[in-house]
């Protein structure tokens, strides 16, 4: 009797922090991996992970990159929209520029790449997208709006594809993390006139007492994408030591 064929996963933002974690847990967890990111190579090499270079602003990037996963493993079975540009700046401050770019990568990036993603999905008999989106798409942070608008809106977008393609067995799911110990979040404690009380406060805020690791949402995600959850589709799962449990 044949094996059954190795899962494809495409995994987008993967040079760093939770996109490395997604790809390590995704290929422990047996898939073929095929990650990218805007720098030439990761900062951190994940075994089974076939990394590109790939700007996901750019929708002839998009088209090539998805046809270049399907053309080296044959099939594409899970897509995880990771990829992510978080600006800081009131309505006021935010320029058009700045609010096309963060748009362009939070939002019509996973729209387009789920689009180029979808008939290879279909032809394997269904698939799963994931939508790496936010706590900040269902309550606000300060100097954020134009990230909080589009993680808001990349929850929308799960919902429709869901209706859409639910037919053909194609689930769409959000998850929506909270603090997460990677570098970026670091640098915004660095930039604080008190990193050590911002840090400190940071994690006071969550019941749980920590931060969370890049892999406890890797962990939710490869479930998430898994048989154990084949009836799962349209809804986001916040991951997020329960920091909004008294807030939504």
């Amino acid at each position: 009797m044949s094996s059954p064929p190795t899962r494809v996963a495409l995994i987008t933002g993967t040079s760093r922090g939770i996109g490395t974690a997604l790809a390590a847990a995704f290929a422990a967890d047996g898939c073929a991996v095929v990650g990218c990111g805007r720098s030439a190579r990761p900062d951190v090499e994940v075994a089974g992970m076939d990394y590109r270079r790939c700007d996901v602003s750019d929708p002839a990037a998009i088209r090539n990159l998805v046809a270049g996963t399907v053309a080296l493993h044959g099939r594409l079975d899970v897509l995880v929209n990771n990829a992510a540009v978080e600006i800081e700046g009131t309505v006021e401050e935010t320029t058009v520029e700045q609010w096309d770019e963060v748009l362009s990568v939070n939002v019509r990036a996973p729209a387009l790449l789920a689009a180029a993603a979808i008939p290879h999905m279909r032809a394997a008999g269904g698939g799963v997208i994931l939508n790496i989106a936010s706590v900040d798409g269902t309550w606000a942070e300060p100097r954020l709006p134009a990230y909080c608008a589009s993680k808001g809106a990349l929850l929308a977008l799960t919902r429709a594809m869901a209706i859409d393609h639910g037919a053909d067995n194609i689930r769409c799911i959000s998850i929506c993390p909270g603090y997460v110990r990677t570098e970026m979040l670091e640098q915004f404690f660095a930039s604080q006139p008190d990193p050590d009380a911002a840090r400190a406060h940071g994690i006071a805020m969550h019941p749980l007492g920590r931060l969370a690791e890049p892999s406890d949402i890797a962990d939710l995600a490869v479930f998430l994408a898994g048989d154990r959850a084949t009836y799962l589709t349209g809804h986001s799962y916040v991951a997020d030591g329960g920091l909004t449990a008294g807030h939504l």
